[in-house]
């Protein structure tokens, strides 16, 4: 689970768009509203940090364009090419109950409704309908499970686990 960096990747900006200064930024699993909250920064390959102001957001293939503020030309935004977006997990807005950040989920033991160890979830896929968590054993299997009820039995964040129903999982195959 990533819960001891305080820094959390939001997306990555993978190219710049146009000759006006706009960057494509990959999203990593979050909503890209995130990416105009307060306590944005971009961190390089170096380590370093920099405060960054996104607006004018909008969805394209792959990704989402964005402006930086203070920065509007190509040449300009050129440099944050491969900088990864971040934010403090502190400065992201709470959720609802039953909704977390795919940070807080990465990384999550996971067991059947009889305890049974499953494995690790290690990765969250997006689909366009329902996220799909990918679980790999202890042998490096997977394991698909649709990340919606009644698969997920229960999500407990502070003791790093979550149960699965593998008769709903059989159901369905």
């Amino acid at each position: 689970m990533n819960k001891k960096c305080s820094w959390q990747v939001l997306g990555k900006i993978v190219k710049t768009h146009g000759l006006r200064g706009e960057i494509k930024i990959v999203l990593s699993g979050e909503t890209p509203d995130n990416l105009t909250l307060p306590g944005i920064h971009l961190r390089f390959a170096d380590g370093r940090l920099m405060p960054a102001v996104f607006h004018g957001g909008r969805r394209v293939s792959g990704g989402y364009l964005f402006r930086v503020k203070g920065y509007s030309d190509l040449d300009a935004v050129a440099p944050l090419i491969k900088a990864e977006v971040v934010i403090r997990a502190d400065d992201l807005p709470p959720l609802d109950n039953d909704e977390y950040y795919h940070f807080q989920l990465l990384g999550l033991t996971v067991r059947d409704i009889s305890g049974v160890y499953l494995g690790e979830l290690v990765e969250i896929l997006p689909t366009g309908f329902h996220d799909v968590y990918c679980i790999r054993g202890e042998s490096d299997e997977e394991l698909l499970i649709p990340a919606v009820s009644p698969f997920i039995v229960n999500i407990d964040i502070s003791a790093g686990s979550m149960v699965v129903d593998p008769r709903t999982l059989r159901e369905e195959a």
